[in-house]
């Protein structure tokens, strides 16, 4: 019973299988036509639809309304950012750093934000984002309004991140696995309560 089988006669089952297709072609279309910006184009835009599965599971299946979900996206990437500053580029410290800080930030603002409901859960998750947006332009010495660039990407060895298509397919492979997740989440029985 659960999870629910997937149906190839599904159209939803083959947009998803062609879109992912699209996706996995990308390098092989980037390396045919010596167009390698279109590996970090494409590698943004499944680092963005990570985040979309993230705030589909939380307004799409349990009906919560948040105008502050950009906000753990932000606090990852400044995580990272700030210690790559400071040349400290082991990407483990990095994701340790992104996930340790905005499961901190996520617990004592959930303990306020979790309190309310309705109108009051949107507009307290919104003027928590503004508080974290006028942080982050506040920082002067890590760019402010202009941004924090990075000199490298991260060392995340074993992996060779210095190669754009490495980079691309560990994202592309994350992609999946985040779809695979949230799959199996929603068609659990834990999913089924949340749904409820």
């Amino acid at each position: 019973m659960f999870p629910e089988a997937i149906s190839i006669r599904s159209p939803r089952f083959w947009v998803v299988a062609l879109l992912l297709l699209g996706l996995g072609s990308v390098p092989l279309l980037a390396a045919v036509f010596n167009q390698p910006f279109y590996l970090t184009q494409f590698g943004r835009i499944m680092i963005y639809a990570i985040a979309a599965c993230s705030l589909n599971l939380l307004i799409g299946y349990t009906g919560l309304v948040s105008f502050g979900h950009a906000m753990y996206l932000a606090l990852g990437a400044y995580a990272a950012a700030i210690l790559g500053f400071h040349e400290l580029n082991n990407g483990w410290l990095h994701l340790a750093a992104a996930v340790g800080g905005s499961a901190l930030v996520a617990a004592l603002i959930g303990l306020v934000v979790l309190r309310t409901s309705g109108m009051g859960f949107i507009m307290i998750t919104l003027a928590f984002a503004q508080m974290m947006f006028f942080l982050g332009i506040s920082l002067k010495q890590y760019g402010g309004d202009d941004g924090l660039r990075l000199a490298a990407r991260s060392a995340l060895a074993p992996l060779d991140l210095t190669s754009a298509t490495h980079l691309y397919w560990l994202t592309f492979g994350v992609l999946l696995a985040v779809l695979y997740g949230s799959w199996r989440l929603v068609h659990a029985r834990f999913g089924y309560t949340l749904r409820g």
